[in-house]
């Protein structure tokens, strides 16, 4: 009788930080064309060309990959520093003229949704299904909020706001408006991201500034 044949177990040769990257890009792009439920761990092992165990030792979980590739696309990269330290932020709130504050505003805000929009929305759409993923989702509008806050508080320092507004419902605006789900909205009617960022700015210096 001949001996059974031993199966060759497949294991990633690709180096373990450059096997994290290909997770998360993988993972970004199924995340926003399939949503969370229509993507699995196989899928994406499969997209990165990585081990099934590579995912889990290389990032995580489902869920866990998902907060990692919404983080790295509202910042742009791996770097472990907070969106309101990130160098454009802090331009963006340091700005002395408000106008041009609001403006580079709606652009910073343009950047992080051609990133992160896709994924974003594939997090609100899946929020109500999994309790990781609606921890995520919560987190994610306390953050928003937290940065509407920041910019109100800013936007208040520079001078007068138009009657109605004060620092609490400049922050209310900003946090209703300036969302992902808008943006991707009027991409989806045919704006290109330089019109919705034009019109962003424009929008927001008509709202609060005389």
């Amino acid at each position: 009788m001949s001996e059974p044949v031993k199966k060759r177990r497949y294991s990633s040769t690709i180096p373990r930080g450059q096997a994290r990257t290909a997770i998360l890009e993988a993972a970004d792009g199924l995340f926003a064309e399939r949503g969370f439920r229509g993507t699995s761990i196989e899928d994406i092992a499969t997209a990165a060309g990585v081990a099934r165990p590579t995912v889990f030792t290389a990032v995580g979980g489902k869920s866990v990959i998902l907060e990692e590739v919404v983080d790295r696309a509202l910042a742009g990269d791996e770097e472990p520093v907070p969106v309101s330290q990130r160098p454009w932020f802090r331009a963006m709130i340091e700005e002395p003229d408000p106008a041009r504050m609001l403006h580079l505003h709606a652009a910073n805000i343009t950047r992080m949704y051609r990133r992160a929009g896709a994924v974003y929305c594939a997090v609100e759409a899946a929020a109500d299904a999994d309790a990781d993923v609606a921890e995520l989702w919560a987190a994610l509008q306390r953050q928003r909020l937290a940065g509407a806050r920041e910019v109100a508080a800013a936007l208040v320092e520079k001078g007068e706001l138009r009657a109605g507004y004060d620092q609490d419902a400049v922050a209310d605006v900003l946090w209703s408006v300036a969302t992902p789900m808008v943006y991707r909205r009027v991409i989806e009617r045919g704006w290109s991201p330089e019109r919705f960022e034009e019109w962003l700015g424009d929008l927001l210096c008509r709202l609060f500034l005389e």
